[in-house]
């Protein structure tokens, strides 16, 4: 992806993502950073951008991903979690790291953003973005 269409894509430091965490990435109720560890070949993490659905209504937000989620035929399973990140902190939190959270869209998921600037097996930055998780919810409701 060109350097141009990631900064005019780009989220802003005030802005929200969730993460889908699947139960396996979930020891001892918290999330760990596997869940936000790149598989071999990704160039960037799967991440939805909430104020997509509304500016700040949390319920209406997660409905959105859910929704999006499923509509896209992806595997929700009931204990599994949404993850919230604010990008401003994630992105403080992993200072040695350029990351960049860009809105990807596309037409069954228009919410889809990427989290690029880190690359697979880099436990330290997938470490920081877990810590950076400052709210927890059920992937089912």
């Amino acid at each position: 992806m060109s350097s141009q269409r990631l900064e005019a894509n780009a989220l802003m430091p005030g802005h929200n993502v969730a993460r889908y965490c699947r139960p396996r990435d979930i020891f001892h109720g918290r999330i760990s950073r596997d869940a936000f560890l790149l598989r071999t070949g990704e160039q960037f993490l799967s991440v939805n951008w909430l104020e997509h659905f509304h500016e700040s209504d949390r319920t209406i937000q997660l409905s959105g991903v859910r929704n999006a989620l499923s509509g896209k035929g992806f595997r929700v399973n009931r204990n599994g979690r949404l993850a919230v990140l604010n990008v401003g902190v994630a992105i403080r939190r992993v200072s040695d790291r350029p990351l960049r959270f860009v809105r990807l869209g596309t037409p069954g998921d228009p919410s889809h953003t990427g989290i690029f600037g880190y690359a697979p097996g880099d436990y330290i930055t997938a470490a920081a973005l877990a810590y950076s998780v400052s709210e927890e919810y059920p992937a089912i409701p």
